[in-house]
């Protein structure tokens, strides 16, 4: 479901977690499935946290918004302006999460597809502080030119993650807010009545490896963003399945079968 709940549901075909777990200890044994297993169950977490995230810090400036500045505009601040500050850390603090937890939907979607495809047992594996997205992608289309072609579509899916302005955005946002400082969200109030929505919630400009972010509409880019990836990364997890579809004949483990988890 996007991550705007003013809009209609994901049209996409759903991932069947469950499944997977049945392919990859068909294919792979147990042991490669208790590896998998966690970051399967992280790739339903993470889109959940956006989604509190998200409706936490909207839903609040909303009600903020309608209880104390529809009469009185943005002067309405200073009427109480420790509870508008309070508020403003409360939304901080909501976007940080947000944006961290989104930007690390592709590297969990790594761990997901390095495991679940065995990748960790070819003979020159990654280490552990090497599973992401570049990374993992890398190993894929190596797997794919090495004859595996049916990697094709996995491939490509998993390179448009990480791709795009927005993801550009995210990735600068998400590092900038880690490393260095918060980008804070500001309330911008249109007195004109020439705009569409009178109230915006915008994240203010910052620089990144030197290079200017404008200020954002926070709404629509957090909006935007979730609902790409997140479309993204069920069709990875459902392309998944039919890949391992494609290997269990070849690589079917015979006492997996008597194996639980």
């Amino acid at each position: 479901m996007e991550v705007d709940s003013e809009t209609e549901e994901n049209k996409n075909p759903q991932w069947d977690s469950g499944l997977t777990g049945e392919l990859v200890t068909s294919v792979f044994g147990v042991a490669q499935w208790k590896k998998a297993h966690p970051s399967v169950r992280s790739m339903t977490d993470r889109p959940e946290f956006c989604r509190y995230h998200y409706h936490e810090a909207l839903d609040m400036m909303n009600e903020y918004i309608k209880s104390n500045l529809k009469e009185t505009g943005l002067w309405g601040v200073y009427k109480d302006y420790d509870e508008f500050s309070y508020l403003m850390l409360k939304i901080r603090a909501n976007i940080v999460a947000f944006v961290q937890s989104l930007h690390a939907v592709a590297d969990t979607c790594s761990h997901v597809l390095y495991y679940s495809l065995a990748l960790d047992k070819l003979p020159r594996s990654l280490k552990e502080r090497d599973i992401y997205a570049n990374k993992v992608l890398k190993v894929l289309e190596q797997q794919r030119d090495a004859g595996h072609p049916e990697y094709e579509k996995l491939c490509r899916l998993f390179r448009e993650i990480t791709t795009g302005d927005d993801y550009k955005y995210l990735n600068a946002l998400t590092n900038t807010s880690k490393h260095r400082s918060i980008v804070r969200p500001e309330l911008n109030e249109d007195a004109t009545g020439r705009r569409e929505e009178k109230w915006i919630l915008f994240l203010e400009s910052f620089r990144y490896t030197g290079e200017l972010f404008e200020k954002t509409n926070a709404r629509e880019f957090m909006r935007r963003e979730h609902d790409r990836i997140q479309s993204l990364t069920v069709d990875i997890d459902v392309e998944l399945n039919e890949v391992l579809k494609r290997l269990q004949p070849l690589k079917s483990t015979p006492d997996a079968a008597e194996e639980s988890y």
